[in-house]
This record gives C-alpha cells, sequence and structure tokens, in this order.
C-alpha cells in the first residue's frame, strides 16, 4: 500500500463522536474489476480515508488484496503478466461443479495474502459476500480465513466449483448480492462509494472505453466507427439494421450462436443486472461510479493495462463530485486531516 495512504481505525473503535465514516463497495463482474484498484489508491491521495469495504466476487478479490497491504504489487504484476500466465492460474476441474477447480486462483492469491489471514485481524473492516447454494441467501464473512471467504465469493457458477466451508456450498457472491451497499451500511458506513460494473444489458455499447478501444486495435478511436469488439449485432443495430433478409419473406439475424460459456455469462450478466437496479434503488449511495464494458470475457486478464487506465479516467471525471459529497463533508467534520490536491 502506498505511503500517502491513511491509517484506518477497527470497526470495533467506531464510535458515533467521529467524522463520518466512508464505506467502499466494490461489485461483482470478473475481469473487468480491475478497474477497482485505481479507485482504491486515488481516494487516499485525495483526503477520502477508507474506513471499510464491502465486496462481491472480483471486488472481494480487490478488496482482500487492499486491506492485506498488496495492491500496489499486485496491480503491478498484472501489468506485466502475460496471457500465457493468466492461464496458469485457471485449472481445469475433473470435477462436474465447474470448469475450473479455484485452487491454482487461490495459490495466486497466495503472492499478495498470506494463508493464515483472519478478516477479523486485518486494518480495514472487510464484509465479503458469498451465497448459500441451497437458500440463495447472502453469506457476509466478517471473520475467518480471508482466503477462504475470497474463494467462496469468486465462485461464478458453471466456471468455478463450488466453495465448500463446513457444511455448506457457496457460490459467488453477485448471485444474491453484485453490489453490497447494504452490507456497507450495516459495517457502519455513513457515507457510500458504490462501484457498479453492471453489463451492458440492453445497451449497444456505444461508450465503449477509450482505453479498452486501443488495448483491441493499437489506435485511437474514431467517432464514425464502433469498437471492433462489439457483436457484430451491436453494429447493426447501431447503423439503422435490426436484421437483413435471407431471401424474400424472410428476416433473420445474422448472428453466430454463443458457445454455452458465453451463454452462462450471460445469463449470470442479465441477473446481475436485476439485482443491482434494485440495490440501487432501495440504498442509493452517496457517490456512484459506473463501467460499463460489454465485451470483455469474465476471466479475461489480459486487458488489465486498459482497464487500469479506464479507472483512472472514470476517477477523474468523477473527483469534483467526490470532493463535494465525501471529502468536504469530511472537511466539515473538522475530525480528519485532507490533503488538498485541487480540483
Amino acid at each position: 500500500m502506498k505511503d500517502d495512504s491513511i491509517s484506518l481505525p477497527a470497526a470495533p473503535d467506531a464510535g458515533p463522536s467521529l467524522r463520518p465514516r466512508v464505506g467502499i463497495v466494490l461489485g461483482s463482474g470478473g475481469s473487468k474489476g480491475i478497474v477497482h484498484i485505481p479507485i482504491l489508491e486515488a481516494l487516499p491521495r485525495w483526503g477520502i480515508p477508507v474506513d471499510l469495504i464491502a465486496g462481491s466476487s472480483i471486488g472481494a478479490v480487490i478488496a482482500g488484496v487492499y486491506a492485506a497491504g498488496a495492491l500496489e504489487t499486485f496491480r503491478k504484476d498484472l501489468r506485466k503478466m502475460k496471457r500465457e500466465d493468466f492461464l496458469r492460474i485457471f485449472d481445469p476441474s475433473l470435477s462436474r461443479g465447474g470448469l475450473f477447480s479455484g485452487r491454482k486462483a487461490v495459490i495466486f492469491l497466495h503472492r499478495y495474502i498470506p494463508r493464515q489471514t483472519r478478516i477479523e485481524d486485518l486494518p480495514i473492516p472487510l464484509g465479503i459476500v458469498a451465497t448459500d447454494y441451497d437458500t440463495g441467501c447472502p453469506i457476509i464473512f466478517r471473520q475467518g480465513n480471508l482466503l477462504d471467504a475470497i474463494r467462496a465469493s469468486f465462485s461464478i457458477p458453471g466456471i468455478f466449483m463450488p466453495a465448500r466451508i463446513g457444511r455448506d456450498l457457496l457460490i459467488d457472491g453477485g448471485v444474491a448480492n453484485p453490489l453490497p451497499i447494504d452490507v456497507a451500511l450495516e459495517m457502519g458506513a455513513d457515507l457510500t462509494i458504490a462501484v457498479s460494473l453492471k453489463p451492458a444489458i440492453g445497451k449497444l455499447g456505444l461508450n465503449f472505453p477509450p482505453a479498452l478501444w486501443r488495448s483491441k486495435t493499437g489506435r485511437e478511436p474514431k467517432p464514425d466507427h464502433l469498437p471492433v469488439g462489439i457483436p457484430l449485432f451491436h453494429r447493426w443495430v447501431a447503423s439503422g439494421h435490426g436484421a437483413e433478409p435471407d431471401k424474400p419473406g424472410d428476416s433473420i439475424l445474422r448472428r453466430p450462436i454463443p458457445n454455452l460459456f458465453e451463454v452462462l455469462a450471460r445469463t449470470i450478466d442479465i441477473m446481475e443486472d436485476t439485482e443491482t437496479k434494485q440495490m440501487l434503488a432501495s440504498h442509493p449511495p452517496t457517490v456512484l461510479l459506473e463501467f460499463d464494458v460489454p465485451d470483455i470475457g469474465v476471466l479475461d486478464f489480459t486487458h488489465s493495462p486498459a482497464l487500469l487506465e479506464e479507472g483512472q479516467r472514470v476517477m477523474e471525471y468523477k473527483k469534483t463530485e467526490l470532493f463535494e459529497k465525501i471529502r468536504d463533508p469530511l472537511i466539515a467534520a473538522g475530525r480528519t486531516p485532507i490533503i488538498r490536491t485541487g480540483r
């Protein structure tokens, strides 16, 4: 963790007489969750403390690495890793419960989180969200082994085998709660910054991030062109076409049938989109940071440098709002040092 980070109190030490507590909510979204990293790095530099974190799925992974003090190392490693390095993390499973066992993913995280790390011993209170396979209810880890909780939280159905903790089978936190704002509030947050990675359900993907465009094409985007990564269907609709006739009287969409992996990922996207909308309606955050990256595969971490750049871009775009709604109330409370960096 960088030297300019703010030293954070443990959850039990906080009381009503202290300044407002800032809770960070890191949503699920597979590899898109890399954008969480520049957010967590920027906030302390701007005088906004990270008092607690609630994370789901990839949000739980980034939250755990941050709380363990290894986020900077993690970011640097992601920038250097090649496709073959990422492929080694995902070990095919002989079980029918998922494509990957998740064992090598946990071993990879050992570089940043010591194996016996317990949630309750961390300097930052964490709420790690998983889903009970039998009941469908969210399970919130506030104590216990950190890596076990993270392993349960990223158990994407059909992709990773369910995690077994005690007698319980647990699956991805995004199934029950992809954006756990309510968890941050229950943990004592007065001000919340929610990072939503909800998918582009029903959207055309016209606001494709320039950093990701460059990562795919090697050049700057042009206003009259859509990114090549957007599916053919999106390009047709954006150009005013919804179908192309095969022969007189027929109207079909010439779109490749997605494979099983893509169908499964898309089904989870649709479900998480619904859950996220309900959460935002019932528990609106103080500041909402949204990232809409429609065509990044759920386990495609090869775009990490571009996603890191995209996280920085959105943070700069939201800087004024973060100052007005988060930093300025902390100044008004008069109980926290503020690092003034200008707007």
